[in-house]
Formats: structure tokens, sequence, C-alpha cells
């Protein structure tokens, strides 16, 4: 099998990224890759886990944990979803990405494994990857990353070490509930039984399901904003300091740092809710220092999580491609996130007006992300992903902008011709957003562009 072969056969499978449905839920089922996994060998218990849920900010916890980890000295897998631009970016060990020849050799593994399974999903067959993957490789740890929602996830088969819960908010409602309650629930579903969690501070809807499933299952809980508190200086263009301290330990004058994790930190990653992740990031890791020290961590303390933090990358969130004039690439796909971004826009672009360049998914409160950043809009340009069924036409957005008496917009289909008018043409900021898979479009026609640029690792 060949590598695009493996890609055909891949997504040949039930791909609820491509065409989702309203009865996703009902037909899940964690008996599917439990069994593959079984036929496999069980890969998934031979390495230590983290497992990471939540609406927004998981994958860049996941990366900031991963990166911490390997400065310990330690071989680390990195499980995430979606791809910007390879299906590769989503099997890392030590931040390299999972070979072609390998993806293809495991397809086959994985088709033959699952010959009579009925239903087995893309995903499904895309984790059970990464864990055999893993497992080949020998890590030491595995940070995972939740597809979606939590309780019923594929990943969900894993007992990790500390399980992470970021940002809760509204997405997906059609699948995981309409109320902060019900994707709470299915958030905290990956909370095992005295398994420690570490959580983000929630809305008090969320948080109370969080604390509940915690209290139920005897599990330890901390909570960033309660039990790891940060202050911040001003961000610049490349990056933002913070300092974290451990608020629930007794301090005094002449001690006024009791952990060795607490101090000062900085992050390329910029807006707030990215020192919020990295600060999560810490939590988790201090939670499992014992075992972490236990596999091979080496000089344990600030020095290496500093390192770890100040040199993790994550393409596509909040990624300045060009200073001056500013163009941004940002994977804002919730209300929540656009809220978010716009908050980062104006803290590290003061006084500015954007040309948003603005494509989504059929399922996204497209409206909402709109009027969010609309204050902030010097014009729209809407477009859209071509390489996803899930794509919501140019021309609806434009009709949603008409909805909200907005008539500073434009739809232009091409991305690849509107990205080169920004390049060559455009002086006003550009802000381009809307979606992980519109956002990895967008990257892949800059590389081109501007091929000098650092961007996200495309295809070869």
């Amino acid at each position: 099998m060949l590598y695009t072969e493996a890609l055909a056969y891949l997504y040949s499978l039930t791909n609820y990224e491509r065409t989702p449905t309203d009865n996703y839920v009902a037909t899940l089922k964690l008996d599917r890759i439990r069994e593959l996994l079984a036929r496999l060998g069980n890969p998934h218990e031979r390495y230590r886990t983290i497992h990471v849920a939540g609406t927004k900010g998981k994958g860049s916890t996941c990366a900031f944990i991963a990166s911490c980890l390997r400065q310990l000295g330690l071989r680390v897998g990195l499980y995430t979803s979606p791809h910007l631009n390879s299906f590769r970016e989503r099997i890392r060990v030590n931040d390299q990405l999972i070979e072609p020849e390998t993806v293809a050799a495991l397809a086959q593994q994985i088709k033959e494994a699952a010959r009579d399974l009925p239903d087995i999903t893309t995903f499904e067959a895309t984790t059970a990857m990464g864990f055999l993957h893993f497992s080949n490789q020998n890590v030491d740890w595995a940070v995972i990353e939740v597809g979606l929602g939590g309780r019923l996830d594929a990943t969900n088969v894993i007992t990790p070490q500390v399980s992470v819960i970021t940002s809760i908010s509204y997405d997906h409602q059609h699948l995981l509930g309409d109320t902060l309650t019900s994707i709470a629930t299915e958030k905290a579903g990956i909370i095992k039984p005295g398994v420690p969690v570490v959580t983000q501070s929630q809305v008090a809807e969320a948080m109370a399901v969080i604390e509940r499933a915690a209290r139920e299952r005897s599990a330890p809980l901390t909570v960033i904003g309660r039990d790891w508190r940060w202050v911040a200086s001003p961000p610049s263009l490349i990056k933002q300091s913070f300092e974290i301290k451990q608020v629930s330990l007794i301090r005094s004058k002449e001690r006024p740092f009791v952990n060795d994790l607490e101090g000062w930190y900085e992050i390329t990653l910029l807006g707030k809710h990215q020192i919020e992740n990295a600060v999560t990031a810490v939590a988790a890791i201090d939670v499992i220092r014992n075992e972490l020290i236990a596999t091979g961590a080496h000089e344990f303390g600030a020095r290496a999580i500093r390192d770890g933090l100040r040199q993790t990358r994550w393409p596509g969130r909040f990624q300045i491609l060009r200073a001056d004039p500013p163009v941004v690439a940002d994977g804002a796909h919730n209300v929540d996130s656009a809220n978010k971004l716009a908050f980062t826009l104006a803290e590290v672009f003061p006084g500015r007006r954007w040309t948003f360049v603005f494509g989504t998914l059929k399922d996204k409160d497209a409206a909402g992300m709109i009027k969010a950043l609309n204050p902030r809009a010097r014009r729209w340009i809407f477009s859209q992903p071509s390489d996803t069924p899930r794509a919501l036409p140019a021309a609806q957005l434009l009709d949603i902008a008409a909805q909200l008496n907005i008539s500073r917009a434009t739809c232009a289909a091409d991305l690849g011709q509107t990205l080169e008018s920004v390049f060559n043409d455009v002086e006003e900021p550009v802000c381009i957003l809307g979606s992980i898979a519109f956002v990895g479009e967008a990257l892949a026609h800059w590389a081109r562009l501007a091929p000098t640029e650092t961007l996200a690792v495309l295809d070869a």
C-alpha cells in the first residue's frame, strides 16, 4: 500500500470530519476501537499518556506539554487533529511527523485488523494508527488530544496519568448538546477514577459538571485560576512573558517561590488564552512530576519547562505571516475563539482596523463570529475552504453579512487569488480566519507567495 492509497483507504471509512451527521453520538461506541486495538495487541497500554479535552486550546496545550516533556529528555508521541496541511501532522514522535511509508504500512495493518469490524470510522482507524506508531517507536509518554467531545471519543480508551480539560464553549451543539452543561458532560467523560485532572477556569455551569465528575470519581482536581495563577507583561510581536504561582502553597517574604516550577516564562504563541494554555501545561506536568522522573526525565525543574514552553510552535494560531502591513492567520472557528482573536488583535496591534478574509464550515456559527469581529473590521472578503464538503459557500457568507447590515463585504471564492492580491497590493492589516481547513489552505498559498517565511510543514 502506498501513502496515497493509505489516505484513500482511511477517508473511505465513515468520516465524520468531512460528512457530519446529526446521529453522530448514537453511532459512536468505544467497543469498536477497543476490539481493533485488542487485535493489534493493545499498543496504547505500552506507554504513559496525558489526555486533553476541551472546546478550544487543547491542541496548543498538547503542543506545550509535548515540548516540555521532550526538554525533560523523554521520548514523546503527540496525537492531534485536525491537521493544517498534511495528514502526517496528526501523528508525531519527538516532533517528527510520521513518515509517508510508515502511514502506508500501518494503514495496511489497520485494514487487515478491521476487516470484519462493521462501521469502523476514519478517526478510529487513525487513532489506532497513532497508538500503534507510538508503541513501535518506544515512546515514554504520549500526549493525546480528544477529537470531539470526550466521553465517546475514540481516544477515551486510554487510562492516562493526568486528564486535562481546556476552555469549554459552544461548538458542535448539534452533536454535543446545546447547553454548556451537556457539552461539559461530554468533555468530563475523560475523567477516570483516581486519575488527577487539571482544568482551566470555566463558566459556573461547566465547572459544576467537572467538579461533580471529579468528586464522584475520586479524581484530584487542580483548577487554573484557583490553584495556579499568572500575571503577564505586555506582549511584543514575537513573544509574551508571564509569571505563574501555585496559589495553594503557603509562602513568605523569604520564600516567595515555594514550587520550583513557579516563576517567569515566555512563549511565542500570542494571546492571553495561550498563556492560560501554557500555565495549564505546567500544572499538568507538576501533578505527574514523580511519574515523569520515574520514567527517565532528567534535570526536572523550571529550566527545562521554561525551554519547552519557549520552543513550542503551533502554526495557524495567531500566526503573524507579515509584520508590516500585518497579515495574521488564526484558526478561530467558533464565537468564543473569535472574541479571543478580537482581543488579541487589539492587544498586539492596537488601533488597527482589519480586512478579514473569512471562510468557515456549514456547522459553525458564522454570523456569531462575524458579529464578534466586525467592530474591528475595515472590510470583509468571504471565501471558502476548497477541500471539504462541509465548506460554507462564500456567497452564503455574503448573504449573512447583508442580514447583519454589513455593506463592506465582497465574495471571492478563489482563496489563492485573494491572498495574491493581499500579498502584492493591499496595504491595510489582514486577518485570515474561519476554520483550521481554511487557514491551512491559506498557509499553503502563502508559502508559495512568500517561500522564505517559516510556515506550517507542508506535504512534499
